[in-house]
């Protein structure tokens, strides 16, 4: 069992004996998009689809396992990309198009989906508002137009010409279309080779979620009112009536389903022990009719996991600081290869990401907060381990900074984790420091993790420190801490950026002269409310795609207009138009003595560019005009390179006028 951990530990022992580059590097490195996207196995393993970045388009290549030579692929028209690939069967793939148009930056999915064998023969739009095979003149047609968003239930065990997907129909308002989720989805059986599709049946709530087995059954299904509760349903069989998942089961209302194992026998679900608030996995078993807790013992939410053979959840992720892992109390040989693997990468973070159908060979997925992502095959008989390729290419993690984890309490005994990122290019005894604010908040995903963070990476190659907090309303830290930032955007939750700013310079770590807050959509916001509330404390504010009144969160984000938007806006920001007010940085321009950088796109939706405009003005009145950087095709942050270059060498000129060498 210690084959790949010997042959491992000497390629890295290799890779880390070289000496490590001391000079900076280029903005070009952290602002590309990365190359090398991803990759799964075909069902036997004799193949990989792989999607690759060249020319600002992304290409999708069918690879040989064993040679790595490409035997297929397609590279899309135009600026288009392949933004999703997946295997049907050993011979065919379905894939989905992101499509570049004049009037946004970045490719946008339309939900359209094509399919296509392995050496890019019988290629066909098979779903999509496009997708009709009607002539003018003729009601004779195969396929049909559908104006709604698909996702794949099932790939049908044993029918390799369909597969089972849900379809969620789009609203119109005007002349456009809409995926809003607010319409009944509908159940379909679609072919792969020539597009038709059959109706099964249509579930009764708007947006509902819907669960398969491998026989294309759907047993269960997950909804959201507006209110934001989350109800479960489950049914023996398609003629049965549905029923509640805890009474029809015996378990508690606050779990959800996730998937089926392989054999359909297990369920697995997600939900928060009343005791902790952790998010976690349970698997409950119908022959014997007990419930399993599948993780126990970790202290922050698990991100995501690896199944075993059977299908069932077996190593799980989780961020306390750096990445950790848990492992299942259902044992499987898939845990046992984790942990070889987990030791031959130590500092790392190693995930199997695909498999081939009888488990003999894995791809494994490996990043930390110096590499930005490698892929190896490991094959599960001889225990070895080979490289394939590593996104963004270019990056030497050598030349990068370590992200350290910290921890402290608030003066309101709040307990806060984040990471600190020292620069390892600097002379500087104390570095100027950068706050950076992540996004969200509330939302699954939206906390800062232990990974590769090229905006970190960049900042700190140019001779910063940066600070980044999970503040109170981050995700990830249990329910109640995520709670804790309801109705608290202007307040506790910007105490709490305030407070580790404080600490990081108490602590010594930093030049407390040389402060600048910087972040993106709420973080935005954040950044230009904390230069409104410790105005003595940043030199500098910038303000990416921020949000600066929040009152237009109500009347001109896209929000209001998602199902159960309004009653989100509600519960998080409340309705009162005092402290709606009181945490608008757009009213308290007079507080700010920070020079302000503003960055916005002009076609974002989510937060749209009235908020820059009106601050911008705002500011201009008072004297105190900002740097304001607009990109006209831009959404909700700026995709395009040559844009990205620009914004981001304006940002490195802006904190260097403000704060290096300060």
């Amino acid at each position: 069992m210690k084959v790949v951990y010997n042959c491992l530990v000497i390629l890295c022992f290799l890779f880390l004996s070289i000496k490590p580059a001391l000079s900076s590097l280029p903005l070009d490195d952290f602002v590309k998009h990365g190359d090398y996207l991803d990759l799964k196995l075909s069902p036997d393993g004799k193949h990989l689809a792989a999607r690759v970045r060249a020319d600002n388009r992304v290409f999708m290549v069918i690879l040989e396992t064993n040679s790595m030579k490409p035997v297929g692929g397609l590279k899309p028209d135009k600026r288009d990309i392949i933004h999703s690939v997946n295997w049907v069967s050993n011979e065919r793939v379905v894939f989905e198009y992101a499509e570049k148009t004049h009037n946004f930056d970045q490719p946008i999915p339309t939900g359209e989906l094509y399919a296509a064998n392995i050496d890019n023969s019988h290629r066909l739009m098979i779903y999509g508002y496009r997708a009709g095979d009607a002539k003018v003149g003729s009601r004779i047609s195969n396929r049909e137009d559908n104006f709604a968003t698909q996702e794949i239930l099932s790939y049908l065990e044993h029918d390799k010409k369909h597969i089972l997907i849900i379809e969620y129909p789009w609203s119109k308002e005007g002349n456009t279309y809409y995926d809003a989720r607010k319409r009944e989805p509908i159940i379909s059986k679609l072919n792969v080779f020539n597009g038709k599709k059959r109706k099964v049946e249509v579930l009764p709530h708007p947006g509902a979620v819907a669960f398969a087995n491998r026989k294309g059954e759907v047993k269960f299904m997950s909804w959201r009112t507006k209110e934001g509760d989350y109800f479960s349903a489950y049914r023996q069989n398609s003629d049965a009536p549905w029923q509640d998942l805890g009474t029809a089961l015996g378990i508690s209302d606050s779990l959800s389903p996730v998937k089926l194992s392989k054999n359909g026998q297990q369920l697995i679900l997600l939900g928060r022990p009343p005791e902790t608030g952790i998010l976690t996995y349970y698997q409950y078993d119908f022959g014997s009719a007990t419930l399993t807790t599948l993780f126990t013992g970790h202290k922050t939410d698990i991100e995501s996991y690896t199944s075993n053979e059977a299908g069932v959840p077996a190593v799980a992720l989780t961020f306390p600081g750096a990445s950790e892992y848990v492992y299942s109390s259902v044992e499987s040989r898939t845990v046992d290869i984790h942990k070889l693997l987990a030791d031959a990468f130590a500092g790392q973070t190693a995930m199997i990401s695909s498999r081939s159908a009888d488990g003999s060979k894995l791809l494994v997925h490996v990043s930390s907060d110096i590499n930005p992502g490698e892929y190896y095959l490991f094959q599960r008989d001889t225990l070895k381990a080979k490289f394939l390729w590593a996104n963004a290419s270019w990056i030497d993690p050598r030349t990068l900074s370590k992200m350290m984890p910290v921890q402290f309490n608030t003066d309101d005994d709040v307990t806060l984790n984040g990471y600190l990122t020292l620069p390892k290019h600097t002379t500087a005894k104390k570095p100027p420091l950068v706050v950076m604010i992540h996004g969200g908040p509330h939302q699954p995903g939206t906390r800062d993790y232990w990974e590769y963070n090229p905006e970190v990476q960049l900042m700190a190659n140019e001779g910063y420190a940066v600070l980044q907090v999970n503040y109170r309303g981050s995700y990830g830290y249990g329910d109640e801490f995520r709670k804790k930032g309801y109705r608290e955007w202007g307040g506790k939750m910007i105490d709490d950026i305030t407070f580790a700013a404080n600490w990081a310079i108490d602590k010594g770590y930093v030049d407390g002269n040389s402060v600048c807050v910087y972040g993106a959509s709420y973080g935005g916001y954040a950044a230009l409310m904390s230069a409104v509330k410790a105005p003595d404390l940043y030199k500098c504010a910038i303000g990416y795609v921020g949000i600066y009144d929040l009152n237009f969160m109500f009347t001109e984000s896209d929000i209001p207009n998602s199902w159960g938007g309004k009653e989100y806006l509600q519960r998080v920001l409340g309705n009162d138009p005092q402290q709606l007010r009181a945490f608008s940085p757009l009213y308290h321009v007079d507080k700010i003595k920070a020079n302000v950088m503003l960055i916005h796109g002009s076609k974002d939706t989510r937060v749209p560019e009235v908020n820059s405009e009106a601050l911008y003005n705002a500011l201009k009145k008072q004297g105190k005009t900002p740097l304001y950087l607009k990109y006209k095709q831009a959404g909700h942050g700026v995709y395009d390179e040559q844009n990205r270059k620009e914004l981001y060498q304006g940002l490195l000129n802006f904190l260097a006028r403000n704060i290096k060498g300060a």
